[in-house]
């Protein structure tokens, strides 16, 4: 009877060890799968944000050549960021965003910042249709000064 019992032990450590060796193997085959539905994933991303950006570049041009007003003084700022590009380098200029005392909201209205900052909304206005126009943009904004003290 011990016989036999040690005979079934070491049949079952013989398949146990099989049984190990396979899942080792199926394990290694689901992580080379799950790296790979991760580059795919990034690939798929990459190519939807070339599409994002592909589409609203049509958009703009359909606009534009159609001469429907692109930017107007309601739109809100985040609108405004998907029409073109160099919204942001156009409202840089301006001094709208891009630091904590000149942060605007995505929801501002082009017309509010303009207010709360006091902004001259009609040349940010001629700067924004300046793209539109396609002219480069951002260059209209007010002239910068730096913040550099001299003294004698």
């Amino acid at each position: 009877m011990e016989i036999i019992a040690l005979i079934a032990a070491v049949l079952a450590l013989i398949v146990a060890f099989f049984a190990m060796r396979r899942a080792g193997a199926l394990a290694e085959r689901a992580d080379r799968a799950a790296s790979s539905v991760v580059e795919l994933r990034s690939a798929l991303n990459e190519t939807n944000d070339k599409l994002d950006a592909a589409l609203t570049d049509l958009r703009f041009e359909q606009r534009r050549q159609s001469g429907e007003t692109i930017f107007t003084p309601t739109m809100t700022i985040a609108d405004a960021l998907q029409v073109h590009p160099k919204v942001s380098e156009v409202l840089a200029s301006f001094h709208l965003g891009g630091c904590s005392s000149c942060a605007v909201s995505d929801v501002d209205t082009i017309e509010g910042a303009c207010q709360t900052y006091g902004i001259d909304q009609a040349a940010l206005m001629g700067a924004l249709n300046g793209l539109a126009g396609g002219a480069s943009g951002g260059s209209a904004g007010p002239a910068k000064t730096p913040n550099i003290k001299v003294s004698f």
